[in-house]
């Protein structure tokens, strides 16, 4: 046979119709699962591309604006939720079905000749599809999408002489941005698009011209019913369990599927593939080094690519069972591989126990050597550390979207501003080489250096101002902080509570109640600053509580000796102003300048032991650290 005839009878160029013999019927295929299958595949094009014209209309592909774009979409349009759940599962539902049709072209050696043409356009179209969707995934320009893809380029990018290349041409740059975001759209609205129906049509063709019934003349009237019933109902379970899981999404998660505006300095972001590709990730975890994880990453799937082309030649009709079963086999020991691998990742994922992880770490702290179950369960705990802060901050961000809009900077401005967000990357990055907070950085993480002063989790509350009366000198309060000759600092509190707790229980129990009071006014007072300033008794006790009160009144008549109040004191030593003690101004000042008169001074016996930071910080920074310690803490309930 020459090849122009092996070409025509399996592509149908030039085409040549079917004709009907004497009884009116004409040779076809039967009808099957498998056509009931592509014919979904040719609903679910058809619904991506309704749905994604219609969010075209909204979405605006630029670094700045598409995440709002999105949260737009997805808060503010009208059914905006359902058009971007319908696309978003239809694309994941196109790759179960092309994943599906291969396995039941393998089952029913639909990839023998003389469909070839067919097989070899399916595996086109499957990598398309799986294009299509990644591409798609980083639209949002959200974490998960910037972080997937910035794994995915730098996978590519092993590819010997010429990933690199490919690689910069998809990033547009040298780190992904908005040249990355728009090559991106550009493929998946355009190129990727154009590939995939060319690649159909053509497909169409060919499978037209190879539809030959193996069971002879079928009736066309019975083949059309019983196809198109199968077509129909396939077609028909699918777009109802898309629109379920749309549901399902938005009134179950909300806007969870949207993460936080992408952020190329989160590289503690805890990336993971799409689940249809956990088996890769978790394949990839036995390749240690760049020449392995190119062979892992890129020579084995390659090679699987290739057997998966070669099959119609390996398991043509002349090898007999042989062929075939050979086929068969390989599909499936790969399909047992990719479930094994995905059970895996799910698995090495899950949240490690508590205690396993409690020993883990106190054996890190010793500097001890871990066991391998104890460094997975580490490294299963930072994961989920990760992810829960990663969620946390995507719910920060939708949460201030809808309170104050998106600003013309973008949505990253929008956390810059936000004390809850950025406050705390301040304090990791400028406070927490001395201080802690709840014993951690600010952002859940310990250092490794020790602390050197006070831990100002819950600063200025009833809880923190407890325990500095009960031991100033303990670690959590003044204990770590030394003056330059290695001495402890501010020991005058501590004295002074020691003189004058009295001897006798009575006394003590009174000047216990005291200092609980105080803690109450003081909390009272970071809240309300001068609010209780100059009321007479009467209005006093109708204006705060018992507690507050008697905390006030203590104050002035006691600590007002050496702690100035509006400037003014009693006594004759020097401590520092006590006017809105822990609010948000009383900690700017504090940490703008310690060392102003109205804190520690920067002379006299007990000198402030921290540097100043205007000089570090600007005022915005330094609001946005005081307003976060300000309105992180948990406020207690005084005493009456």
């Amino acid at each position: 046979m020459s090849f122009s005839n092996w070409l025509r009878d399996r592509t149908g160029w030039p085409a040549e119709p079917a004709k009907p013999d004497k009884t009116g019927v004409v040779s076809a295929a039967r009808s099957s699962w498998r056509r009931a299958i592509s014919s979904t595949v040719a609903l679910l094009l058809g619904l991506q591309v309704v749905t994604g014209v219609a969010l075209m209309t909204v979405y605006s592909p630029s670094a700045s604006t598409a995440w709002a774009s999105v949260w737009y979409i997805q808060t503010q349009v009208p059914g905006g939720w359902l058009v971007r759940g319908l696309h978003f599962f239809a694309s994941d539902a196109l790759v179960v079905l092309f994943a599906a049709y291969l396995l039941v072209s393998v089952y029913t050696k639909a990839y023998r000749a003389p469909r070839e043409f067919v097989w070899w356009i399916s595996l086109c179209l499957a990598g398309v599809m799986v294009a299509l969707a990644h591409t798609g995934y980083a639209l949002p320009w959200d974490q998960d999408g910037y972080w997937g893809t910035h794994v995915r380029l730098n996978i590519l990018a092993r590819v010997p002489e010429v990933g690199p290349m490919i690689q910069r041409l998809l990033t547009g740059g040298a780190e992904a941005g908005h040249g990355t975001l728009t090559r991106f759209y550009t493929l998946h609205i355009f190129l990727l698009p154009a590939c995939t129906f060319v690649l159909a049509w053509i497909g169409w063709r060919c499978r037209k011209r190879s539809m030959v019934s193996s069971a002879g003349p079928v009736k066309l009237g019975t083949l059309r019913g019983s196809q198109m019933f199968r077509n129909g109902l396939l077609g028909a379970m699918t777009l109802l369990a898309l629109f379920a899981l749309a549901c399902y999404t938005h009134h179950r998660m909300g806007l969870d599927w949207l993460d936080a505006p992408a952020d190329p300095t989160g590289a503690d972001y805890p990336a993971r593939p799409e689940w249809y590709f956990l088996f890769l990730f978790q394949w990839l975890k036995y390749f240690k080094g760049p020449t392995p994880e190119m062979i892992g990453a890129i020579v084995v799937p390659s090679a699987v690519a290739v057997v998966f082309f070669l099959m119609p030649i390996v398991g043509k009709k002349s090898n007999g069972r042989f062929g075939s079963l050979l086929v068969g086999g390989f599909t499936a020991l790969l399909v047992a591989l990719v479930a094994g691998l995905s059970i895996l990742s799910i698995l090495d994922d899950r949240a490690p126990d508590a205690d396993l992880v409690a020993r883990a770490q106190a054996k890190q702290k010793a500097d001890k050597p871990l066991t391998e179950d104890e460094a997975h369960a580490l490294r299963a705990n930072l994961f989920h550390e990760n992810r829960q802060a990663a969620r946390d901050l995507a719910a920060r961000a939708i949460a201030l979207a809808n309170e104050q809009g998106v600003p013309p900077e973008g949505p990253l401005a929008l956390l810059a501003r936000d004390p809850l967000t950025a406050g705390p990357r301040l304090f990791a990055a400028n406070c927490a080489s001395c201080h802690r907070y709840h014993g951690h950085d600010g952002m859940g993480l310990v250092p490794s250096e020790p602390a050197a002063s006070s831990d100002l989790g819950h600063y200025a509350t009833v809880t923190w101002l407890t325990g500095f009366f009960a031991d100033p000198m303990a670690d959590r309060y003044f204990g770590l902080m030394k003056k330059e000759d290695g001495e402890p600092a501010h020991t005058k509190m501590n004295r002074w509570l020691s003189e004058n707790r009295g001897d006798d229980k009575v006394s003590a129990t009174r000047f216990q109640a005291d200092l609980e009071a105080v803690a109450a006014y003081l909390q009272d007072e970071s809240l309300n600053p001068g609010r209780l300033a100059g009321l007479d008794d009467a209005v006093l006790e109708a204006t705060a509580s018992q507690a507050v009160a008697r905390g006030r009144r203590f104050f002035m008549s006691t600590c007002n000796e050496c702690h100035s109040y509006d400037g003014e004191r009693s006594g004759t030593t020097s401590a520092p102003e006590m006017r809105g003690y822990g609010s948000v101004a009383w900690l700017e000042l504090m940490i703008a300048n310690p060392a102003n008169d109205m804190r520690y001074r920067s002379k006299g016996r007990e000198p402030a032991q921290m540097p100043a930071f205007a000089d570090r910080l600007t005022a915005d920074q330094i609001h946005l650290i005081a307003t976060w310690l300000h309105s992180s803490r948990a406020i207690s309930t005084p005493p009456t």
